[in-house]
């Protein structure tokens, strides 16, 4: 890991946040800017190129840690850590569904800031890697997909898939005997799949159609696994399949 890193610190404690720049100060990193609040850490992106961002959850104004969460994630190309006295379960559900590269729970000390900071690092790396060699969609070759993985390109029959889950900018790619995660689209992979056995049936989810137990009101079941289903996709889907 670099031994110098460029720091934004988004924390509305002001002692918390003196803290936190002394201990990154003591790692030789740079703390380029505190932020007390979401709208102001946005601001200081626009001015500032961090390496990596501290970013505590509950915030003062309008934006908390999560919602600038979403917005580094879909316009900068930066990891950040949360960090927060709030480790609720509902809370760490909506940090997790934004894919952050650390979570530390304060109160924390040095060795959880080196820890998480060269965790995010390298794992920042190496999605950065995945994604300049995964540029293309899976490859169709009559009902077969071939998938990159690891760098090496992988067949699955479209017929062993269960589903297919958006997770970003990634997919999950679920068949009946692994998954495989592949930087994609629902877009890209759906142009690719047999129209009659596949259907989209939430923003999220595409699912074979011969893999369906059974439909609830909102949701269908595949493999134990309750996948939800949009009013306006469910019209397409029972356009699809045989009822009595």
């Amino acid at each position: 890991m670099e031994n110098k890193l460029k720091v934004l610190v988004v924390e509305d404690d002001p002692s918390i946040a003196e803290s936190l720049s002394d201990i990154l100060d003591l790692l030789g990193h740079e703390v380029l800017s505190v932020a007390e609040s979401g709208e102001e850490a946005i601001l200081q992106l626009c001015e500032e190129e961090p390496q990596i961002i501290l970013l505590d959850i509950q915030l003062k104004g309008k934006m908390d840690g999560i919602e600038v969460a979403k917005l580094v994630k879909d316009k900068y190309n930066i990891p950040f850590i949360f960090t927060t006295a709030f480790a609720d379960p509902n809370t760490i559900q909506r940090a997790i569904q934004e894919g952050p590269f650390g979570y530390i729970v304060k109160p924390y000390g040095i060795k959880d800031i080196t820890a998480a900071i060269e965790v995010a690092i390298t794992n920042h790396r190496l999605l950065s890697t995945i994604h300049k060699e995964s540029k293309s969609a899976p490859m169709l070759v009559n009902d077969q997909l071939y998938i990159k993985v690891d760098g090496i390109l992988t067949k699955v029959h479209q017929n062993e898939i269960d589903y297919i889950e958006a997770k970003g900018d990634y997919i999950l790619i679920r068949t009946k005997e692994q998954n495989h995660i592949v930087y994609s689209s629902l877009k890209k992979i759906q142009d690719k799949l047999n129209v009659n056995s596949f259907q989209q049936v939430h923003r999220s989810f595409i699912v074979n159609l011969n893999s369906i137990i059974s439909i609830k009101e909102s949701s269908l079941i595949i493999n134990n696994k309750e996948i939800p289903i949009s009013r306006t996709h469910k019209v397409e889907l029972l356009k699809k399949i045989n009822t009595l």
